[in-house]
């Protein structure tokens, strides 16, 4: 592999493991949410079983993203330094954060405290990433 197609292929391991482990946290946030509601408003029969068929995807989708997502950043740690890599991670509470306030199933509240971390958070990944060391090893 050229040191260009490596360089590359740690971009995608690194974004795949961000970004796959946002939607795990969100997916299981809404089958989580969806499964309690189901299980409240449903007495104990089979009609209440199939109701908890979708919330259930959600959950198992979510791990299964979130495991996914796992693979990747063992991937990325083989190729990155941790004191590089590491901080990138942070770019998942930034999607964690929009998605919950823009998906319709959540609909968290975005206050200006929240959003001003968020920013934070970006400001400081723009920091790491222009340290010296980030040459895929």
């Amino acid at each position: 592999m050229t040191p260009s197609s490596q360089r590359f292929l740690g971009i995608v391991l690194l974004a795949s493991s961000i970004v796959l482990s946002s939607v795990g946290q969100l997916c299981m946030k809404v089958g989580m949410q969806e499964l309690k509601q189901s299980a409240v408003a449903l007495a104990p029969t089979w009609t209440a079983l199939s109701a908890l068929h979708e919330p259930l995807l959600f959950t198992v989708g979510g791990l299964l993203a979130y495991a996914i997502s796992m693979l990747a950043w063992l991937a990325v740690l083989v190729r990155y330094p941790l004191s590089y890599a590491y901080p990138f991670l942070s770019l998942s509470y930034v999607l964690v954060y929009i998605g919950a306030t823009h998906w319709s199933r959540l609909m968290e509240t975005a206050t200006p405290l929240r959003t001003a971390g968020t920013l934070l958070i970006l400001v400081g990944v723009v920091l790491v990433s222009r340290t010296e060391g980030r040459a895929a090893i």
